[in-house]
C-alpha cells in the first residue's frame, strides 16, 4: 500500500503574530480533505516538531499537499504562511534508499507573493516498509467523515 509521508521537521524566523510580540506556532498539514496537525508551542519564532504524517494513497482525490503555519489563539488561529506541494512532483522512495532529506522552504502568503519565515520539510511516497511508517503520528487527524486517514503501527 502507498503512503505520502510529510516529515515536518522545523520553522526558522516566523513573525511574531500576537499582540505580545510573540507567535504560538503550530502546523496544519492539509490534503483534500484530510488533514493533520502537529502540536503548538508557546512564544517560539524558531520551533522543532519533527513529526512524520502517513497519508494513505487509496483515500487521496486531491492532487496537492498544503502545508500551512499558524498561530494559536484564544479565538481564530493566525494564518502566518504556507508551502503547496504538487503531488505529481512528490518523490518516490523504497527501502533500502536513504531517507528522503529534508528540506527548506520560504513560506508563503495567500497570493505566493511574500515570504514570512522557513520550514524544513520531506515529502515522499512510501509504502509500510518505510522505516517511517512506524513514528506516523495519528493525533488530531480527521476527514470530513471523521475518520482518521493517518495511519500507526
Amino acid at each position: 500500500m502507498q503512503y505520502l509521508y510529510v516529515r515536518v521537521v522545523k520553522a526558522k524566523d516566523l513573525p511574531a503574530k500576537d499582540v505580545t510580540g510573540s507567535c504560538d506556532p503550530y502546523v496544519e498539514v492539509k490534503l483534500g480533505n484530510y488533514k493533520g496537525t502537529t502540536r503548538h508551542f508557546e512564544k517560539k519564532t524558531n520551533p522543532e516538531w519533527n513529526q512524520v504524517f502517513a497519508f494513505s494513497k487509496d483515500r487521496l482525490h486531491a492532487s496537492t499537499l498544503e502545508v500551512t503555519v499558524k498561530d494559536k489563539d484564544l479565538v481564530n488561529d493566525d494564518f502566518i504562511g504556507r508551502v503547496l506541494f504538487d503531488l505529481n512532483y512528490v518523490p518516490k522512495r523504497v527501502p533500502p534508499d536513504s531517507p528522503l532529506a529534508p528540506q527548506w522552504y520560504r513560506l508563503e502568503d495567500r497570493k505566493s507573493e511574500n515570504f514570512k519565515g522557513e520550514l524544513l520539510l520531506a515529502v515522499w511516497m512510501g509504502t509500510q516498509a518505510d522505516e517511517a511508517f512506524p513514528e506516523a503520528d495519528a493525533s488530531g487527524v480527521t476527514g470530513v467523515d471523521g475518520v482518521a486517514n493517518i495511519v500507526i503501527s
